[in-house]
């Protein structure tokens, strides 16, 4: 019973984001290389692609991109693809990626999956005209939670300790979109987003995953240090995580971090993660909002 009620979840994540493709206008775009496979094992889910903005350069300040869908659904490509398009703007290179979803494999999977991201750029860097030196993170909803988890293993040695994991590499930035930033906060009543439940059960696999030792080592808001990068966060009072964000906001202040925050007001009408497509002129204000915070830290 339980994986057929996941089963219609998936399928309701789906055909929101297939929405919000077909009535979204792709954008101009430099180059575009496809399905790099990150982990060479021939899977679609360890592949990303990375499109360049319409400026040519010799080397480009990036922004690894961390699509949303509940952990569950969704790809690189699509309204992703479109996305990220808009936001390669005339400056940065997006690496687009794709990660096992959770309908396959249980977290902490997804996080490897992106830190597998981080060290192929590490080591491919040149063959690629990526700026080692001005690596960013953006994700919405889930991604949104990977983008800044993954800023907290490198910045925490308590996470890049329990996850095994090394870089020299830094994140410049961050832009955090309609984001989860803890598993316990996040089923709280104060965050008011229908299948909350069924996502956290098939992310971790288990109804006691509380008691899971990953979980004390899932929260963004727990393990951020000093050294956590400035970050831009966004959300929308209408079924989105408005509570989640402003948590981060605390949390980034008690630490002296530096961050913009905006939330669209309700009268606004803008439901979770409307910023990822084209429709909106909200999204193209989220877009320099970004843009702007990220020049600070070029």
């Amino acid at each position: 019973m339980r994986d057929k009620f996941i089963e219609r979840v998936t399928k309701l994540l789906e055909a929101g984001s297939e929405l919000n493709y077909l009535t979204d206008i792709p954008p101009d775009s430099g180059e575009i290389i496809e399905n790099i496979s990150y982990i060479d094992d021939g899977k679609d889910a360890h592949k990303l692609d990375i499109i360049y903005p319409m400026e040519k350069s010799d080397k480009y300040p990036f922004i690894i991109n961390i699509h949303g869908g509940g952990f569950a659904v969704n790809t690189k490509d699509r309204i992703y693809r479109n996305y990220a398009m808009r936001l390669a703007g005339d400056r940065y290179a997006v690496v687009n990626i794709n990660f096992r979803l959770s309908n396959e494999i249980n977290f902490p999977t997804q996080m490897t999956d992106v830190l597998a991201v981080i060290n192929f750029i590490e080591n491919n860097s040149e063959k690629y005209s990526l700026d080692k030196g001005n690596m960013f993170l953006c994700g919405d909803s889930s991604g949104a939670y990977m983008a800044a988890m993954a800023e907290c293993i490198l910045t925490n040695p308590v996470l890049s300790d329990y996850y095994n994991f090394t870089t020299a590499m830094t994140c410049r930035a961050l832009a955090v979109n309609c984001g989860i930033f803890d598993f316990s906060t996040f089923m709280g009543r104060d965050v008011h987003f229908p299948l909350r439940k069924e996502i956290v059960l098939q992310l971790f696999g288990d109804k006691n995953y509380k008691e899971l030792d990953v979980y004390k080592y899932s929260s963004v808001l727990k393990y951020i240090t000093k050294d956590f990068c400035p970050t831009y966060i966004m959300d929308t009072q209408i079924q989105s995580f408005e509570a989640e964000a402003l948590r981060l906001e605390k949390a980034l202040i008690d630490k002296l971090i530096p961050y913009k925050l905006h939330i669209f007001h309700k009268k606004e009408k803008l439901l979770h993660v409307f910023n990822i497509s084209g429709k909106y002129e909200q999204s193209a204000a989220v877009l320099k909002e970004t843009f702007e915070f990220f020049a600070g830290y070029v």
